[in-house]
This record gives C-alpha cells, sequence and structure tokens, in this order.
C-alpha cells in the first residue's frame, strides 16, 4: 500500500488514544521538536479509482434502493459496493462526496456501515504494511471494539471500510468475526459517475 488509507489511520490513532490514556505520567516532558504531529509530514494521496465493467452492476440490489439513496449511488465518484441483503436495502443513508461515499443501514438486529475511500495519507516515517487476514481477495484488517467488527481492505483501488453492530451486545452474531465476512462477501457493485473518456457518448 503506497498510503495509509484514512479509515485505517483512523482506527490506528484511536488505538493510540487508549493506549496513551492508559500509560502513566512521562517524568520528562517531551522534547517539542521531536514531537512532531503526523499530519505535518502527511501526504494525501487520491489514488487512481479501477472502475468495474458495467456490466457488472448487481441491477436487482440497483433497483431495491429507494430513489434518494440510488441517485447517491450514481453519483459517487468511487465504486459503490452495498450488501445484497433486501433488509439492509430497504431504507439506507448513502451520502457522496468528491472523494468519498458512505452507506449505513439498520436491519432488527445489526446496524451496518461501509465507507468508502479514494483519499489517503501518505506518511514517510510509516513503513507500508498489509492486513493479514484476507477479505474479497484482498489483504484485509479485521477488528473488533466495543462489540463492533470492522473489516477493512483495498479494492478497485479505493480503501472500504465495513462495520457490523449487533443490536445486543450480547447476540451470537457478533461473538465472532463470521458476520462482519460474510456480509462483505456478499457485498454488490451498484455503479457510480465513472468518469468519460474523450469521445464517449453522453
Amino acid at each position: 500500500m503506497r498510503g495509509v488509507p484514512l479509515v485505517v489511520f483512523i482506527l490506528l490513532s484511536v488505538a493510540v488514544a487508549a493506549c496513551d490514556q492508559a500509560a502513566p505520567p512521562a517524568e520528562t516532558p517531551p522534547d517539542p521538536a521531536a514531537a512532531q504531529p503526523l499530519s505535518a509530514a502527511a501526504t494525501p494521496v487520491i489514488s487512481a479509482v479501477t472502475w468495474p465493467p458495467a456490466a457488472s452492476v448487481d441491477r436487482t440490489a440497483l433497483a431495491a434502493l429507494p430513489k434518494t439513496a440510488a441517485h447517491a449511488a450514481r453519483a459517487s465518484r468511487v465504486p459503490v459496493l452495498v450488501p445484497s441483503r433486501r433488509e439492509l436495502l430497504a431504507a439506507p443513508v448513502i451520502v457522496a462526496r468528491e472523494h468519498w461515499t458512505s452507506f449505513w443501514a439498520k436491519a432488527d438486529a445489526i446496524t451496518v456501515s461501509l465507507t468508502m475511500t479514494r483519499l489517503s495519507r501518505n506518511y514517510p516515517s510509516i513503513p507500508p504494511f498489509r492486513g493479514a487476514r484476507a477479505v474479497r481477495g484482498a489483504p484485509a484488517f479485521v477488528t473488533a471494539n466495543e462489540g463492533i467488527w470492522s473489516a477493512s481492505w483495498i479494492e478497485n483501488g479505493v480503501s472500504y471500510a465495513l462495520d457490523v453492530e449487533c443490536a445486543s451486545p450480547e447476540a451470537p452474531a457478533c461473538a465472532s468475526d463470521a458476520l462482519v465476512l460474510e456480509l462483505a462477501s456478499e457485498l454488490v457493485y451498484v455503479g457510480g459517475d465513472e468518469p468519460r473518456a474523450a469521445g464517449d457518448m453522453p
């Protein structure tokens, strides 16, 4: 990975913050010159998107989306993946912005959110790293925090982060990573605003 995806960096930042709160105060104040914020050295990187073939759009899932959500999906600047389960397509919220798109839906027992972004930040002081797990055939990170399971991976040149939360923390469905991995495998492509090459028909 050339850059650190924002979603992964956010997860790492939360973990670091939690460790800092648990650690005792340092006896020697840190050197301000040495403690430069990571953001000062970060280089934003906008990844080139590899768009799936138009024929791979899941027309059934796209038709199941409410009109507003379908419109947002078509306006997305990144390839939009959504769960294929009907209960999660009934009333989702899809938000599309310049570099990212988000999906959110709630069913009776679970809440699912998916963030898709082509923007990452390259930190020279952080060597490239890759997840030890596999999601949709790609190296991935699979973690759990406060009962919420998360999976993040790169696909289509885009960073995807899927979060799954059960309505009850004690629910068997969220006792392991099985559900988040299952939902990730079921994601389908519903389109986006793919840039047209010069000379293409409108």
